[in-house]
């Protein structure tokens, strides 16, 4: 129970630090998209990022596959370049969301970041007899955090709105994407 507390507080603390912005840059890309009476399809869609990333957390950890640092860390920023460039076409071309293809590609962008925390979590102490509870208590530390985040995004732009009575939500997704997409641009430019 030891070893699930301390890496269920690392997970937390690492999806909630800024060293982590990458991952907190897609769980906002992810977010801006949703209302607040939306939020159990984005909770559900925040799990399906969760099980992406854990599914390829175990595979590294355990040494079943792996991918080189460098191109894990490139493909992050792209994940997010492509999470914010489909806000702006379905804002500019809005067509009924396809939920079963959301769900899987973001399953699939969270195996990409999953690759990341595992670098993360080989460089922390693992002891043999307690790796599943080192790798079950870093990932719900992951969720919920992730959870906080999209927690408070959403409580912000509530507030928003009933600060600026003409706000719209179109607004809202493009100038946060717009935001997003620089940062991940120049965390992209900065691994070139």
């Amino acid at each position: 129970m030891q070893t699930f507390v301390l890496f269920f507080k690392q997970g937390l603390s690492h999806i909630l630090d800024l060293d982590g912005i990458d991952h907190l840059l897609f769980i906002l890309a992810i977010t801006v998209f949703f209302s607040l009476s939306q939020w159990r399809k984005l909770a559900l869609l925040i799990t399906a990022f969760t099980i992406g990333h854990s599914i390829t957390l175990v595979l590294s950890v355990y040494d079943i596959f792996t991918l080189p640092r460098d191109i894990i860390e490139q493909l992050i920023p792209i994940t997010i370049i492509v999470t914010c460039i489909n806000n702006f076409i379905k804002v500019y071309k809005p067509t009924q969301i396809n939920y079963q293809l959301l769900y899987t590609t973001v399953l699939i962008f969270g195996c990409i970041h999953g690759l990341a925390f595992s670098n993360f979590l080989k460089m922390a102490f693992f002891e043999d007899d307690n790796l599943l509870a080192s790798l079950v208590g870093f990932n719900i530390g992951i969720e919920l955090g992730q959870l906080i985040i999209v927690g408070v995004f959403l409580a912000a732009i509530q507030m928003a709105f009933r600060g600026f009575k003409k706000l719209k939500h179109e607004h809202v997704i493009i100038s946060c994407s717009a935001i997003i997409l620089i940062f991940a641009v120049k965390i992209l430019w900065d691994l070139l």
